[in-house]
């Protein structure tokens, strides 16, 4: 076991808070903190919290850890003058004392006093490999802090991409540390039921499961294999306690009545009797619950029955978005009920089941949350919570209607948006780097009253999955550091915060903080230019790189001055901040590709707008898509005026953008002559197939297609030929 004593000397004069508190006051001496001090007062659980945390740096390897007669002792007071979740941290020479009105309050002081400390506090290593801590100096300090919003909250995606039991508790560690109190649990949509529940079993027996030969295709990268998943309603319950016992409220989120294909393919009865194809924005058929259908009413409140028994939430989120409405204009008992109530407009029933949603919910204590949409529901309640996603103008039309009001907003707050242009992610909002989330103000461009500025909760950042499948770690990288700033978004008075002073907090401390919390977050990628001169973005991260064209790893040499070599094409690099990665690069210029005439036919028929023209000119970040899913026996065709000698064709499938509707049943035919052609290998995870090194200048390159593959059309981008 290391063993590390911590001297005044080591200690910092200021500590580099993340969230920044409202007031921080430094004064003369320090509080000596080591395994004797008391604890004493404090909500029960507050205090096992932090002895917990205090045992990873100054008694790891013991089984439990109580000190009882140090001279020196930290406690809690409870007054009734600080606001909810608000407290105040004092440090004298002696003691710490932690005075709040709430058990949320210490909770938060707790979390500000862990900053204090030396970042293996986050660590759950034991054993030999843990750190141990004899004593640490913290400066005397007095903190008074409150948040700016009651709402601080996360959103995650798990149908689209299933993250298990232990994912979500220490995703649950992860907000907690951040002072984050709500988790908004997006628990159904198109692509897997994800809870169980016990009167309908079918809908985690066959709604939360994709594959061939399942109900629901595979998508979004899941492959050919049985994939999905689900949480029990003992699940539910662990995990909802443990989200409590942090102060986090977790929303759960039901989407209805559109975006349900896996609740129609789990019980067919539940949607609208007709055989129109019309497809949602996301591409999918039948996914429509039938609202005129008094049965479906039944089936969502005993639904909803099991899972308010499990959620103490006040809000349950139902959706309500992006329905496809002219599915009930195709529907003979959506037609009746438009007749019954008078209506003239399709879009006039997503009002009533908006309606009958908030009844049924309101009979077990709930109180309706949902997407924007349901602000032109009249007769809604204005206790129910409407949250925003577009715009700031949708923002002020809730709060000028008169509901209370979340913002995720997409511009700023959509953590599957990409980071750089260079990054995966989606780009259809915005690419929004962290600077970006740090400067959004929930209340910017927004007239308001003191009785409308109060219906703005807050705010929350969302991270949809389509795009998670893969890399490991995908969902940590796109959430961190982005979340970090939205947690101090959330939490700092406006005029406090400035994007310097924070990106510095996160450089000299908080990136270490995050590295012992076992978070593989999001580090920026090498400056690398022309001349092969290097540049880490940041002082206390290393560039490492290699000379062969594979990918740096933390056994790589790492960069100490500009590199000299003959063939800088080969040099790849990445920043590293112990084994967190950034994404690769190269020196600019040196990748050139081959460009040789081509002709190119296909089986398939173009959609509309698209060519394949465009692989025929290799036109940059342009692709070619069909018209319709492609079948087992298409094929895209490339034969090439002359036989090309080269060193490297991969052959890239997905649309550039968002890497959907590549080729995940295929392979790729190889041919020296333009006659015969042999196989040169299936396509991969990434919808690619690499040749590697003909062994003859190459004639034509054919991608042959061998089943099904996800999505609504194929997409083909140019071939890439070295």
């Amino acid at each position: 076991m290391m063993s590390l004593t911590l001297s005044v000397a080591a200690a910092a004069a200021t500590v580099d808070f993340v969230p920044r508190p409202v007031s921080v006051q430094y004064k003369e001496g320090s509080f000596i903190l080591d395994k004797n001090v008391r604890i004493e007062g404090g909500d029960a659980f507050n205090v096992k919290y932090l002895k917990e945390h205090l045992a990873r740096v100054f008694d790891p390897m013991g089984d439990s850890w109580n000190p009882t007669q140090g001279k020196t002792s930290i406690s809690f007071v409870r007054v009734k003058s600080f606001p909810a979740e608000g407290y105040s941290l004092d440090v004298h020479p002696e003691s710490i004392i932690i005075t709040a009105t709430d058990k949320a309050g210490e909770f938060y002081a707790i979390q500000t006093l862990l900053q204090m400390l030396p970042a293996q506090v986050y660590r759950r290593a034991t054993g030999p490999d843990a750190m141990l801590i004899r004593q640490c100096t913290l400066p005397c300090v007095s903190i008074v802090d409150q948040p700016r919003f009651s709402w601080r909250g996360s959103m995650l995606d798990v149908s689209r991409s299933f993250f298990d039991k232990e994912y979500i508790l220490r995703h649950l560690d992860f907000l907690a540390y951040h002072k984050i109190n709500k988790f908004h649990w997006h628990l159904t949509d198109d692509n897997g039921w994800r809870v169980e529940i016990k009167k309908y079993p079918r809908l985690t027996e066959i709604g939360a499961w994709r594959g061939p030969d399942e109900a629901l295709m595979p998508a979004y990268n899941s492959g050919e294999e049985r994939y999905g998943g689900f949480y029990t309603q003992q699940d539910l319950k662990e995990i909802v306690a443990y989200a409590a016992e942090r102060n986090i409220e977790i929303i759960p989120e039901f989407d209805l009545p559109g975006h349900s294909k896996a609740l129609a393919v789990s019980y067919p009865e539940v949607v609208c009797k007709h055989d129109e194809e019309l497809r949602s924005v996301q591409g999918e058929t039948h996914n429509v619950i039938c609202v005129g259908r008094e049965k479906n009413y039944v089936m969502l409140e005993n639904i909803i029955k099991e899972l308010a028994a499990i959620f103490p939430s006040k809000y349950f989120h139902v959706g309500v978005e992006e329905v496809v409405t002219e599915s009930w204009k195709h529907c003979p008992d959506c037609q009746k009920l438009m007749k019954k109530l008078g209506y003239t407009d399709e879009k006039q029933l997503l009002g009533y089941f908006t309606g009958r949603m908030e009844k049924i919910l309101a009979k077990y204590g709930k109180t309706l949350e949902g997407w924007e949409d349901i602000i032109d529901g009249d007769e809604l309640s204005r206790n129910d919570l409407v949250l925003v996603w577009h715009n700031q103008n949708l923002l002020q039309k809730a709060i000028d209607a008169g509901f209370p009001a979340v913002t995720q907003n997409c511009y700023y707050l959509y953590f599957d948006m990409k980071q750089s242009a260079a990054e995966r992610g989606h780009t259809w909002a915005s690419i929004i780097p962290v600077e970006k989330v740090y400067a959004f103000d929930p209340l910017q461009g927004l007239e308001l009253t003191p009785e409308k500025e109060k219906l703005v909760k807050g705010l929350q950042g969302g991270l949809w999955t389509e795009l998670l499948f893969y890399p490991p770690h995908f969902s940590e990288y796109q959430i961190f550091p982005r979340l970090c700033a939205l947690a101090e978004v959330g939490w700092t008075p406006q005029d406090l915060r400035d994007y310097a002073d924070f990106d510095a907090r996160m450089t000299r401390a908080h990136f270490e903080r995050m590295w012992n919390m076992g978070i593989k977050f999001r580090i920026p990628a090498p400056e690398v230019d022309a001349q092969c001169n290097v540049r880490s973005p940041y002082p206390n991260m290393v560039v490492r790189y290699t000379f062969d064209g594979t990918e740096p790893t933390v056994s790589s040499p790492v960069v100490t001055g500009r590199i000299v070599t003959d063939q800088p094409e080969k040099l790849r690099f990445a920043t590293f901040y112990n084994d967190v990665k950034s994404i690769t690069v190269s020196v600019p210029g040196t990748t050139r590709y081959l460009e040789p005439a081509t002709h190119v036919s296909s089986s398939l028929e173009p959609a509309r707008g698209y060519s394949l023209a465009v692989l025929e000119n290799y036109e940059p970040g342009k692709n070619f898509r069909s018209s319709s899913l492609p079948k087992k026996g298409d094929y895209v065709l490339y034969t090439f005026e002359e036989p090309v000698s080269c060193k490297r064709i991969t052959v890239q499938t997905a649309d550039p953008v968002n890497n959907f509707f590549g080729v995940t049943q295929g392979h790729v035919e190889v041919s020296f002559d333009g006659t015969s052609f042999r196989n040169a290998g299936t396509f991969d995870m990434y919808n690619r197939v690499v040749i590697e090194s003909p062994a003859q200048p190459v004639k034509a390159v054919k991608i042959v297609v061998d089943g099904p593959c996800e999505g609504k059309m194929l997409s083909i981008q140019a071939l890439k030929i070295e």
